[in-house]
């Protein structure tokens, strides 16, 4: 028997996604199809037993792929190790884990957004619904495997139509559920969709509230940041929570905001300044989701990042779409990626000195450690900068994803409406639809 593989997610996560539930936010099983079951009805069917089994006798699942390339083919720990596996509760022979098990919940309500972010889908935007509308994918697409337009990114197979739908009734028996029958849950996010641009939020975190380990709950929810949103409400109904966090998923800075994710980025600043003046109590977090955009535009992003009142900064990479991933950039451009890296972490050192030589100033920021005397923005930035670097430098990608991703920039340049020159400034496309590099020069740092 090959040496298990235990997964904290696999034995205590329950995610739900568009229209299935499976185990965490990168497994692509439909473990359970999601037909107004409640979580105590499905956490242990065939699905959920099968997939632990798997696990547990050494053998990765098929919607495990993206955990197991990143083990097999980088070198570096998957989402599986985020916590450690808790096999307390776990039957090895039936694959059955105890109600007591759940310890992770992740909830979506709908794909109801006011973006439509160029690394997402029809699947987890409305945004993106309208944007294709009336576009019918064509031979390239399909050839090219251009998944977002082609509308196969998150879908299972061709025939797949499952759509998040969680109307406000169903919501409220699912959260009475948990409620009622999972008593050890300690971890619970929210996706989207954009969650303050839909209804079902705040009622939801009022009826979680009543949860008998409430106050061992840490709540997250990944957001925009970019609604119309009541901060004083938001902030009254994050309090009873052991804990709570805010993941603002920003993927860019100024130069990049409105091109990549159809945002404001002075709407972004004007929300987090409000959150902070009546909560000091939730964590305020920027994720940068790195695809090959972001690896275009790095000093600026965390130059626009470190200019925001928050105490974490950190990074995650685009694996799929492949087209997306940001290793295809070495392809061309590895001795600018890697000088651009440089000079992001060289803005980042230079904002520490600053900071620490007007320490006063900013001793009342949110990451600000007076015990240890440095700022968490500034120490997670460096963590994410190397991150990003060890993957690239790591990770091999097939030369026809970045072929793909030539044709996949012009056309939804011509779908968003968009104009890739105007936005990014250090990269350019030329005639001939060929991106070259339109500040040559890079610094090196001692």
């Amino acid at each position: 028997m090959s040496k298990k593989i235990p997964c904290y997610y696999a034995l205590g996560g329950l995610n739900f996604k568009n229209g299935f539930a499976t185990s965490c936010p990168q497994q692509s099983d439909q473990l359970h199809i999601l037909d107004n079951q409640l979580p105590s009805e499905f956490w242990n069917n065939k699905g959920f037993r099968t997939h632990r089994k798997e696990l547990m006798s050494g053998k990765w699942c098929k919607g495990c792929h993206l955990c197991a390339e990143a083990e097999e083919a980088d070198s570096i720990e998957s989402m599986r190790h985020d916590y450690p596996a808790d096999e307390t509760f776990y039957n090895e022979e039936t694959g059955a884990v105890d109600f007591k098990g759940l310890h992770h919940v992740e909830l979506r309500f709908s794909n109801s957004c006011n973006m439509a972010c160029l690394h997402c889908s029809q699947v987890y935007s409305s945004g993106w619904v309208s944007k294709l509308k009336r576009y019918e994918p064509t031979l390239e697409d399909h050839t090219l495997k251009l998944d977002q337009l082609t509308g196969a990114m998150h879908r299972s197979t061709s025939d797949d139509d499952l759509s998040i739908d969680l109307p406000m009734s169903e919501m409220e028996r699912i959260v009475d559920d948990l409620n009622n029958n999972f008593p050890n849950i300690e971890k619970i996010d929210f996706a989207g969709g954009e969650v303050l641009h839909q209804k079902q939020f705040f009622p939801c975190l009022e009826r979680l509230a009543k949860h008998p380990n409430i106050e061992n709950i840490s709540l997250t929810f990944h957001t925009n940041f970019n609604a119309r949103f009541d901060p004083v409400r938001l902030s009254e109904l994050l309090e009873p929570f052991g804990k709570s966090s805010v993941k603002m998923s920003l993927d860019a800075g100024k130069n990049l905001y409105a091109y990549f994710r159809d945002g404001d980025w002075d709407v972004l600043k004007e929300n987090v300044r409000k959150f902070n003046e009546i909560n000091n109590f939730t964590r305020l977090e920027v994720v940068l989701t790195t695809s090959i955009y972001q690896i275009m535009d790095l000093p600026d992003i965390f130059q626009s990042f470190l200019e925001l009142d928050v105490e974490d900064i950190d990074s995650s990479i685009v694996y799929t779409p492949p087209y997306l991933n940001p290793a295809i950039m070495m392809f061309h451009f590895s001795d600018e990626v890697l000088g651009d890296l440089r000079k992001a972490r060289q803005i980042v050192e230079t904002e520490k000195k600053h900071r620490e030589k007007n320490r006063s100033d900013y001793a009342n920021r949110r990451g600000y450690l007076k015990g240890k005397q440095y700022w968490k923005d500034i120490e997670s930035s460096l963590r994410s900068i190397d991150r990003i670097e060890q993957y690239v430098l790591s990770h091999k990608p097939d030369y026809k994803h970045w072929e793909a991703f030539l044709v996949y920039r012009r056309k939804i340049d011509a779908l968003w409406k968009k104009d890739f020159n105007s936005s990014i400034n250090n990269y350019k496309i030329d005639n001939n639809n060929q991106i070259y590099r339109a500040i040559r020069e890079i610094e090196n740092v001692n």
